[in-house]
């Protein structure tokens, strides 16, 4: 089964790791407006799309060993090069030797042994703008979640600048032959809504014959979606990219303990769970709703348990298919 996952962040890196365990033919399209962090640096002096989500994908696809990958994603913590990943810097230097990043990842392929292929969305070099309710614009991806924060102003809109930028033409190659096509996990803002306003992805997504599924979230997320519903999510993406491309939803019904969420509340975070409003309107956007115990804590963290994600993906399309035929 062809496989692509479109996003960025953590989520996305997560769910990787369980998807290359049951088909080779993966392909992960990743977001490129981080200007934060090792990543920011990095693009700021050297010119190069940030590195730091395609690096996470790269590894969580790996077949290295867990000292590798320890190692790559060792941080500086002294020094001229502190706060600068071994991962990125390494990436840095394969995109000065090869001529660019699109090459870079295949070196990358090749040296860390992936399953699957990596790829940025866009070879261009773009930036996040966005549109708070108060009619203040924010540029700079790392600094919209601090200005609705600072301000209590909710995110209205956001697009990319320059606007429409092209995608990269393999991006689309990949879409347009998949089998299935996942959106998400991710900051629905900065992660999620990016890599879709690029020019041609959604336009492939649709051209595709693959089945579209979005990968809810487990929790809201302060300074992008403090009291968003699911179909909420679901009703920011459509009404950025002006068409409905999903078939269905996979939404996380695990129940947590106030012991785990004890420090997401603390910062405004809550679970991401389905309401009868939010099947309403799913339904009424003709999805199919998935739910499963899909949530895990690790290390205090919630996430997505990747590997029931993936069973339960694998056995929806086994039903699909079984309807179809």
């Amino acid at each position: 089964m062809k496989i692509v996952i479109i996003g960025g962040g953590t989520g996305q890196s997560v769910l990787l790791r369980g998807l290359k365990k049951i088909t080779t033919e993966l392909s992960a399209v990743v977001n490129v407006v981080d200007d934060g962090g090792s990543s920011g640096i990095l693009r700021a002096d050297l010119g190069m799309l940030p590195p730091g989500d395609l690096r996470s994908c790269i590894l969580s696809m790996s077949n290295t060993s867990e000292l590798l990958e320890e190692v790559l994603n060792y941080r500086f913590d002294r020094g001229s090069l502190s706060g600068q990943s071994l991962g990125n810097l390494i990436m840095a230097a394969l995109d000065d030797l090869t001529g660019g990043m699109d090459n870079a990842l295949g070196a990358c392929a090749n040296i860390f042994n992936i399953t699957g292929k990596v790829y940025a969305v866009t070879l261009d070099n773009i930036d996040l703008v966005a549109e708070l309710d108060n009619g203040q614009t924010v540029l700079g991806e790392s600094k919209i979640p601090k200005a609705v924060m600072e301000t209590g102003s909710a995110i209205r809109r956001v697009n990319l600048y320059p606007e429409r930028p092209r995608a990269y033409r393999k991006v689309i190659e990949v879409i347009e032959k998949a089998d299935l096509v996942l959106v998400g996990p991710g900051s629905l803002y900065t992660s999620i809504l990016p890599p879709l306003l690029v020019s041609g992805v959604k336009e492939a997504i649709i051209r595709s014959s693959a089945t579209c599924i979005y990968i809810s979230n487990v929790m809201t997320q302060p300074g992008e979606t403090h009291d968003y519903s699911v179909s909420d999510h679901v009703r920011a993406i459509y009404d950025h990219i002006e068409d409905h491309i999903f078939d269905g939803i996979f939404v996380s019904n695990t129940s947590l303990s106030q012991e785990d969420r004890k420090a997401y509340d603390s910062q405004g975070a809550s679970p991401l769970v389905l309401s009868e409003w939010d099947r309403f309107y799913l339904e009424e956007m003709d999805m199919d709703i998935v739910e499963g115990d899909f949530t895990e804590i690790v290390q205090g963290y919630i996430r997505h348990d990747y590997d029931r994600v993936t069973q339960d993906l694998l056995k929806y399309m086994m039903k699909k298919q079984a309807r179809i035929y």
